[in-house]
């Protein structure tokens, strides 16, 4: 006789099951998904910016553009990818984290509350390290064309 194997649900399906289990965790898991869920829908503008911006280099004419150039553009889409980019993976990281059957209810809060401050540290570094490149020099034709001097 051959035995059923146990189903795997998805993987998505799992992530809001654990965000969403009748589970008193779940009031803060919920709020988690919230801040983090706002962020990614934040900062989804500026991955549409970093894709202009890749753009406006690659169909306009960099042939007589210096180093700097490529150096502040790097900078630049760098800045505006990364606080989209930490947004979204803390979703997917506090379930990985949580779901880990070797470690300690101790060591998954501490490993948490770690990511949490340091996710909310390092986007707003990214946030005003985009502002800071955008006003240099290298980018203000970009930032011109772009519409975006009352942002900066």
């Amino acid at each position: 006789m051959s035995e059923k194997k146990p189903e795997k649900k998805p993987y998505f399906k799992s992530i809001l099951d654990f965000y969403f289990a009748p589970k008193p965790r779940s009031v803060l898991t919920i709020f988690f998904l919230i801040i983090y869920g706002f962020f990614v829908i934040y900062y989804i503008d500026n991955i549409f910016l970093a894709l202009r911006y890749v753009g406006y280099i690659v169909f306009g004419t960099t042939v007589l553009q210096d180093t700097s150039h490529l150096l502040w553009g790097v900078s630049f889409v760098l800045s505006l990818i990364l606080p989209f980019s930490i947004s979204l993976y803390s979703i997917f990281l506090l379930y990985e984290v949580w779901t880990e059957p070797g470690w300690s209810k101790y060591a998954k809060s501490i490993v948490t509350t770690l990511f949490i401050v340091g996710g909310l540290f390092i986007i707003s570094i990214m946030d005003d390290a985009a502002r800071a490149v955008a006003r240099q020099p290298a980018l203000t034709s970009f930032i011109e064309d772009a519409n975006l001097t009352g942002r900066i």
